[in-house]
């Protein structure tokens, strides 16, 4: 089913492929900028594509129309922004207006599938085209210059099958996923505001709650702390070695825990700054950047919070992961809002958390339910990423494989390899 055969020993490709630069199999429309007072909502004109805020998931989704048209795309049209940041690869949906932060590249002597597949293989190696040390661009010369592996037409179609029905099974995982978090998301506003089999309910300052619920400050109803700048400045010292993971922003998703990239400390430096040393049950939520996500600790002798994390420990009235998941939700997104002043590095002081407001129902017994409820969800939202990881995985692999003629295709190609 897979033929291997003679690479040509240059360009590490088969001797039957050719070599060819991007610009000698296809046209390349570099972007111009309209001016801005063309600009509007009421789709006059046609829609812009400005640069990567105008890409979604590899597709085009453009934001404004104008009403002065320079240069255009098509739909079919391979879309790549040549501007920070550089190398964004993408379908276009649209019959569109483009602006100097993108380019589009259209072709009739290839394969268009497998050319974005190409592309997207390729970017990779954008780095090295960019210009510019604080802004950083491409030209279209360099654009042109692109080498492109390129095998016979029929050849080029089946590979463009594979990896296209691959993308096709990454984006229906993606759909449920998504389904699946709004789904949680409804959930959310209504437990966290009309609780379970409840019939009598009481204004409050977080809008209509169960009567015999609660609206408190957080710091009435947990500890909260964070590693002190004088503790770090004086006292912290990495330990690659160490037996204590130490907590970063980026190590806190929303209700799990991203162990990468972890810096350590020893046992004993941990338990000197004891006041930040992370026991079980507490939970941890950024105060600076990825603010909005928090998760429950599962174990005691483990873990440390680093710089920007608080502390919150819940007192015996307050479930963890009640509290996780309400730090989570649209509910505490007001709250967040509420203290924080700026969008370009949001951040929440420790003494504004504790006077975030939380509802809290009386019986502990009915904060586990709904803790669980929404814990149901997230562990499906959990094996669909994975499932769209091994995919992703998948497809990288076959890429690697397929696109430098490492492994060549037959006309009954690979099928089992991605069912």
């Amino acid at each position: 089913m897979i033929e291997n055969k003679i690479l040509k020993k240059a360009e590490a490709i088969p001797l039957d492929w050719d070599v060819k630069s991007l610009g000698n199999i296809a046209e390349i429309i570099m972007g111009q900028s309209p001016s801005s007072s063309s600009y509007n909502d009421e789709g006059v004109g046609k829609l812009l594509i400005q640069g990567n805020a105008d890409i979604d998931n590899r597709k085009t989704s453009p934001r404004t129309w104008t009403s002065e048209i320079t240069k255009q795309c098509n739909v079919g049209d391979i879309i790549m922004t040549v501007r920070a940041p550089v190398g964004a690869i993408a379908k276009s949906l649209h019959d569109a207006c483009i602006g100097r932060g993108v380019c589009a590249i259209r072709s009739e002597d290839v394969n268009m599938e497998f050319l974005y597949q190409f592309l997207i293989n390729y970017e990779s190696s954008w780095k090295s085209l960019e210009q510019g040390s604080t802004f950083t661009a491409v030209n279209g010369r360099d654009i042109r210059g692109i080498k492109v592996n390129l095998p016979a037409k029929s050849e080029q179609k089946k590979i463009a099958e594979i990896l296209s029905t691959v993308d096709e099974k990454i984006e229906v995982i993606e759909e449920k996923i998504a389904k699946t978090q709004e789904l949680k998301k409804g959930l959310m506003q209504q437990l966290l505001t009309r609780g379970i089999g409840h019939t009598e309910f009481k204004d409050s300052p977080l809008g209509t709650i169960p009567f015999d619920w609660e609206v408190k400050e957080l710091n009435e109803v947990s500890d909260i702390t964070r590693l002190a700048g004088y503790e770090y400045s004086e006292y912290w010292k990495e330990d690659p070695d160490g037996k204590i993971m130490t907590l970063r922003g980026f190590n806190i998703g929303k209700n799990k825990l991203i162990l990468k990239d972890i810096v350590r400390i020893s046992e004993e430096l941990s338990q000197k700054l004891i006041r930040s040393r992370l026991f079980k049950g507490d939970v941890v939520f950024p105060c600076v950047g990825t603010i909005g996500n928090a998760v429950v600790i599962e174990e005691d002798d483990k873990f440390h919070i680093n710089q920007n994390i608080a502390k919150i420990s819940p007192h015996q009235t307050l479930n963890s992961y009640y509290l996780s998941q309400y730090l989570t939700s649209d509910l505490c997104r007001n709250e967040i809002n509420r203290f924080n002043a700026t969008t370009s590095q949001p951040n929440v002081l420790v003494g504004s958390l504790r006077k975030f407001r939380i509802p809290v129902p009386k019986s502990i017994e009915e904060q586990k339910l709904i803790a669980g409820i929404f814990t149901e969800v997230d562990e499906k939202i959990g094996i669909l990423e994975q499932k769209k990881n091994a995919y992703s995985e998948l497809k990288m692999g076959l890429m690697q494989q397929l696109l430098t003629g490492k492994i060549r295709v037959t006309n009954r190609l690979l099928k089992e390899a991605i069912a």
